[in-house]
């Protein structure tokens, strides 16, 4: 499996909403939608996911809790997102039970 290196400087979060860096209104209504329809999908828990959006494209990191919700989270983002590209690095951390 290759690796992808994407270079995201000065990007928006939606942990940093007010970041120093400016941000083209199209990249901050677009992390808006994605966000809001992350945390209504019943299955998804976005807490831990976050969104940044850069001249249209969308890099997902983070991390749940399964590789279903990893997916999920993905094709919610791709939905809202139409034709823009999905980056999708959220990590799957899963907890051990006894």
């Amino acid at each position: 499996m290759g690796h992808v290196l994407c270079n995201f400087t000065a990007m928006q979060t939606s942990q940093n909403p007010t970041g120093s860096s400016q941000v083209s209104p199209a990249d901050a209504q677009l992390r808006k939608r994605i966000e809001e329809q992350m945390h209504a999908h019943g299955q998804v828990d976005a807490s831990k996911i976050g969104i940044v959006v850069r001249s249209g494209e969308v890099l997902l990191w983070g991390s749940v809790a399964s590789e279903h919700e990893r997916t999920l989270a993905g094709n919610v983002a791709a939905r809202v997102t139409g034709q823009t590209s999905v980056i999708n690095h959220i990590q799957v951390y899963r907890t051990t039970q006894s």
